[in-house]
């Protein structure tokens, strides 16, 4: 047994570096250019269409606006991957691995943007009138490979069950910290997420529109201030990054020294991880959304990875490079984040870390939770959901009881498997997203007040089933 989980972790190291590298960032290279880079070009109008309507819209009664949907998906994209992933990335791969965390970010932004739009176009409605999607829906109707879609959804649930074990796992790490009883604390959240994902949908939508504004917000902030109190390091930590990409590092204070090929491991598994770019089971919360073309929920794929990678993860890491923590003995990687800010602003700078890690987590997995659910539903029956909600909640319990550091590298393994049968349906009918892409960007004003006409008539043959039942 033994043997078998070393070979694991061997090849998780290995396929996490130069192939996902390749997988991640080439294939978004592949996609940009396909697209003319219109997560940079488009940015402006992109920012405006997406966050810059955001807090104005409203849903029509029981349905979900895109700006729900969205703080869906960043329910389960913001997460332990901003504090606590972004932290290993420096602790195992050195200052350069930001610099990987970023490349994957920049480029993984588009690989998002193709995998929500294709979930918007071949969304369906549920016998609730419901709008319905994820890749257990469009990896088969995209490709008409049925094997594609089940293969997904088997590893989907797999890594479902380990990423919102490993959420919970990190929280009470930092909450441990404190002296607080592990098994007392792991039992609290998990009660806390089983109130949330036993309402399913509506429930984890109305709780994550709530809370991930406040949480980024109040993270920001202590970010900011910490970076304010170290500005005269900012400009070398910026250094570090670039410097240290291309040549690793030798060993420094706590932790060993980083290879090129570590920078590269450890960067692009971690942005990956914080931001889900590839993985495909968020685009499950975009599909709900009430909008007029499927590029519309799209544009929110790159808006959640430059807001969560290129600020968030970036503000963590400058705050750890400029503070110099990374450089100390005795500090565990998993607590890394709160080190940097305790140094800055004291206990209080602890604490606005630990607040905030335990709401990132506690939302990502119960977002985790629900995506994992939908899936294994899709795959065996509605009649698994319910159950498949308990033995995730045991297994949540069982992650907060032995912490993230035992379940990081076999994350990494299920969620590359994840990624690689996504990304062969993505990228085999990347050319749907580039036809939608013009179709759209032709006239997006026309989209305003049109809807698109596939939805139209799928609603229309929804209710004139409905009127014949009735």
């Amino acid at each position: 047994m033994k043997t078998v989980l070393d070979t694991i972790l061997t090849f998780t190291n290995w396929v996490w570096g130069i192939p996902m590298l390749i997988a991640i960032a080439g294939g978004g290279f592949f996609l940009s250019v396909r697209l003319g880079f219109l997560q940079f070009t488009k940015l402006p109008f992109i920012l405006r269409n997406t966050i810059g309507k955001a807090f104005g819209q409203k849903a029509e009664q029981g349905k979900f606006s895109g700006w729900q949907a969205v703080t869906g998906a960043l329910a389960s994209t913001l997460g332990a991957g901003n504090i606590v992933g972004t932290a290993m990335a420096i602790a195992y791969g050195g200052p350069g691995g930001v610099f990987w965390l970023w490349v994957a970010g920049l480029l993984a932004s588009i690989v998002k943007y193709a995998e929500v739009t294709m979930a918007m176009k071949y969304r369906k409605l549920d016998q609730d009138g419901k709008w319905a999607g994820g890749p257990h829906i469009y990896l088969s109707s995209a490709t008409g490979w049925k094997w594609l879609s089940v293969a997904y959804s088997i590893v989907c649930v797999l890594c479902m069950f380990v990423a919102a074990s490993a959420q919970i796992g990190s929280g009470v790490d930092n909450i441990a910290a404190f002296g607080a009883p592990r098994t007392v604390t792991t039992m609290i959240l998990t009660i806390l997420c089983a109130l949330v994902v036993l309402g399913g949908m509506k429930n984890l939508l109305s709780v994550s529109e709530r809370i991930v504004p406040a949480m980024s917000i109040l993270y920001i902030l202590g970010a900011l201030v910490v970076l304010a109190l170290n500005i005269q390091n900012v400009p070398g930590a910026f250094a570090m990054i670039f410097r240290y990409a291309f040549t690793g590092h030798a060993v420094l204070g706590g932790f060993g020294g980083a290879t090129v090929a570590a920078c590269i491991r450890w960067g692009i598994a971690r942005g990956v991880y914080s931001n889900d770019a590839g993985v495909g089971y968020v685009t499950i919360a975009h599909s709900v959304a009430e909008v007029n073309h499927p590029i519309q929920q799209g544009m929110w794929g790159i808006f959640e990875v430059f807001f969560d990678t290129l600020i968030v993860c970036s503000m963590t890491c400058l705050s750890i490079l400029s503070t110099g923590v990374w450089t100390q003995e005795g500090i565990p990687a998993a607590t890394l984040t709160a080190a940097a800010f305790g140094s800055a602003l004291g206990v209080a700078g602890q604490l606005i870390v630990t607040i905030c890690l335990v709401l990132f987590t506690f939302t990502t997995a119960c977002a985790q939770v629900e995506f994992g659910c939908t899936t294994l539903s899709r795959l065996v029956g509605t009649w698994a959901k319910k159950y498949g909600r308990i033995v995730m909640l045991v297994l949540i319990f069982m992650g907060g009881i032995v912490g993230i550091g035992s379940l990081l590298n076999y994350l990494d393994f299920v969620l590359f498997l994840t990624i690689f049968f996504n990304l062969i349906g993505v990228y085999w009918r990347h050319q749907e997203v580039v036809d939608l892409s013009r179709e759209y960007f032709e006239d997006p004003e026309k989209w305003e007040h049109t809807k698109w006409p596939r939805w139209v008539e799928m609603e229309e043959e929804y209710n004139s089933n409905q009127k014949e039942v009735s």
